[in-house]
Order: structure tokens, then sequence, then C-alpha cells
């Protein structure tokens, strides 16, 4: 004679580990793409300074110089979507496990964070690419690529505060013994930690990102902050609840974005690749 044991489903949802967005922080926001799809920014170009002649019956300055400029244009080229419908009946025939809030929730941290992330860093790798700035790993030389990146931003000028070093797993075990997590108790260290970051090395932030996350044979990038532009024209999430094709609720997203590393501050990125 059979026996039948009972089963049971949990209105618990099991989701995968996420972090929602590792980068979201350190992207350059000032400029507004509400409402359009281009924006054409200005660079001037300053010019340099000549001897004041103090006996001249004209211009004692030297003539005017009429002021130039560059005008980048940056156009968002990324217009994403998802749909996700939850029948009523199987929601409810599945013990109510799948509530849209969470769903929601999940889809954003899973799946948009992680893309919007990867492209982010991807523009940094380019662009370091762009202006030869990308520094080949040698076997036992991690921190001194480190050092060579942020030597690559000191000649551009970038400013320390607003610099961050993004790493792999695995290159953060190369540099490990470099990076400052403790000093004497610091509130600044602790609030560090407490943001994220894994540590500090030569001043800069570092922060740990999975390695599917980087440009392929990518190990770490820096960048400051107002270097890489985060661009987000439509931002929008809906939970439909009376839709006329689905008895339940139905979940959508929309995602107008771009990434770009400004052209007046090119040279502000560095990357370390392997050979």
């Amino acid at each position: 004679m059979a026996v039948n044991l009972a089963q049971k489903y949990s209105e618990k949802l099991d989701q995968a580990f996420s972090h929602g967005s590792y980068t979201d922080d350190f992207v350059n926001k000032d400029y507004d793409f509400d409402g359009v799809r281009t924006v054409n920014v200005y660079t001037v170009t300053t010019v340099p300074l000549k001897d004041y002649d103090r006996t001249s019956t004209g211009d004692r300055y030297g003539g005017n110089n009429e002021l130039q400029d560059v005008i980048t244009p940056y156009t968002l080229t990324k217009d994403r979507g998802f749909k996700i419908a939850i029948d009523d009946g199987n929601n409810k025939q599945q013990v109510m496990a799948k509530r849209a809030g969470e769903i929601m929730k999940a889809q954003l941290q899973e799946q948009v964070a992680p893309e919007i992330d990867k492209h982010r860093l991807l523009a940094v790798a380019t662009g370091a690419t762009a202006v030869n700035q990308k520094i080949t790993l040698t076997t036992g030389k991690a921190y001194s690529g480190v050092l060579d990146m942020g030597e690559f931003l000191d000649e551009a000028q970038a400013p320390l505060i607003g610099r961050i070093l993004a790493v792999t797993p695995a290159f953060y075990k190369l540099i490990k013994g470099d990076i400052v997590t403790g000093t004497n108790g610091s509130d600044y260290i602790a609030k560090l930690l407490g943001r994220g970051f894994v540590g500090e090395l030569d001043g800069v932030p570092v922060v740990k990102i999975p390695t599917s996350y980087f440009p392929a044979k990518t190990h770490a990038l820096m960048w400051h902050k107002k270097a890489l532009l985060g661009a987000k024209e439509a931002v929008k999430t809906r939970i439909i609840t009376d839709s006329e094709l689905v008895d339940g609720n139905v979940l959508t997203g929309r995602f107008i974005y771009d990434s770009f590393i400004l052209n007046g501050k090119k040279k502000a990125v560095a990357s370390i690749v392997s050979a």
C-alpha cells in the first residue's frame, strides 16, 4: 500500500542575493536629460598668460583672444523595458507567494541595476583605452598598477576627493595587504566601510564589484566622479492592477539611459587589464 506524503509550498520567495547599484553614487548627474534625447555640452578653451606691457600705448594685455569652445553632443542610446504578468489564479493557487511589490524589487535589483552598472563600467574602460591610459597587469605588480592609474589622474589634475577605485574580487585579493581598513578607530574609516567600500588605497575609496560586471580582461577601473556621466531620461515602473488583458497584476518598467565620459574630463579615467 503506497504512502503519500504531504507537501507544502512556502509563502516566502527565495531570490538570489542581489546588491542593487554599485555605481550610482559615483557618477555625474549634473546634466538634465528630461524631455530630450541629446544634450550639447560646451567645453571652453582657456588661453595662456602673456607678459603685461606697462609701457604700451595700446592694449597692455597683449591683445584680445575671443573665447573659443568645443561642443560635444551626448545622445541617449539605451531604451530598455520589461513586462511581467502575475495571473491572479496562479497567484492564489501558489499561496500568494508572488507578491507584486517583492517581484518589482527583485526585478530592479537583479536585472535593472546590474545592466546599468555594467554599461557604466564599460564606458570607463572604453574611455581609458581611448586616451591610452590602459595598464597591463603584471605578476606581483598589482599595487604598482594602481599607482600608475593614480598618476594618470594626477597628470589630468583630477582632484583626489571624488575618485573611485572599482576592483574585481580577484584583484582585491592582490591589493588587500595595501588597503587601509582601520586607523585607530577612525570615524572616517568606519563611515567608509559602512557605505559599502572595502577600505581605501592612497586616499581613494575602493569598492569591490563582481567580475561579471567588468568588461572582459579588465581587473580594475579608476575614475573621478565628475568624469562619468550617468544620464537617465526616463525611469518608470508601474504595477498595473486593472489590466484588460490579464486578470491579476502586470509589472512594467522602462529605462532610457546611457553612460559617457565627458570630453573635458576624458583623462580622468584609467584601467588595469590582462595582457
